[in-house]
């Protein structure tokens, strides 16, 4: 059985500050004897601290070379920041296409191929089984599975979309070596359980562990139920 993954998405909490740094730590160790690889995706201004710590990965990246781009961030940046990777269209960083709206799977693309070039992993996010299809052919390390609808929420996507959530799994499975992630409203280890019985390499959390006052515990159950 291949090692499930737990990606923690600090977003731009202020907890992601706070005790950002100690969340790292604590995944680290936590890492290295539980089984599951735990890693931790925080902002841009302190990926160098939670490196030392934790296997990082950056919230995004732009599909441009160094040179006069203000405001992206380059996998070259990357590299030289010692991360493991970063998180690809995150349903609050989308790749749009100016044109309709809607995604420039070329952009994607050209930034999964940047990475990969200079060995570094890609996790790219996506909203629908569509979406799914499109980005498996760019072969990223893992995609994870997200309904806008249920991030931040209450209401677990293994729970309240089985039957997709079982349906993006084989997709990803049967057409790619990617990890078939998923995410939005995990919360502890049913939800967990929950995901690996259908299907999940593992889980995209962000809310359940950055606003919990004992992260400790809910990262824990999470890989409790990722290790069923």
């Amino acid at each position: 059985m291949n090692m499930k993954t737990l990606i923690i998405n600090y977003k731009a909490y202020e907890e992601a500050f706070t005790k950002g740094i100690e969340i790292a730590k604590y995944s680290g160790e936590l890492s290295k004897s539980s089984g599951v690889s735990i890693v931790v995706s925080p902002p841009f201004t302190i990926l160098k601290e939670t490196v030392k710590f934790a296997k990082t990965i950056a919230q995004g990246v732009n599909d441009v070379d160094p040179g006069a781009h203000t405001g992206h961030v380059t996998s070259f940046e990357l590299k030289q920041a010692a991360v493991a990777g970063a998180l690809l269209n995150h349903s609050e960083n989308r790749y749009p296409n100016t044109k309709d709206g809607k995604l420039d799977y070329a952009a994607i693309k050209v930034a999964v191929d940047k990475c990969m070039n200079l060995g570094l992993e890609t996790y790219v996010c996506v909203q629908n089984l569509d979406e799914a299809r499109e980005v498996l052919k760019m072969k990223p390390t893992g995609i994870a599975y997200e309904p806008p609808e249920l991030i931040g929420g209450n209401i677990s996507v293994s729970n309240s979309k089985p039957e997709i959530v079982k349906e993006f799994c084989s997709i990803i499975k049967n057409n790619s070596n990617s990890l078939a992630l998923i995410g939005a409203g995990i919360k502890g280890k049913e939800d967990a359980e929950k995901s690996v019985e259908l299907g999940s390499d593992g889980l995209l959390v962000a809310s359940g562990i950055m606003k919990s006052d004992d992260y400790k515990s809910i990262i824990e159950e999470l890989v409790k139920g990722l290790n069923k």
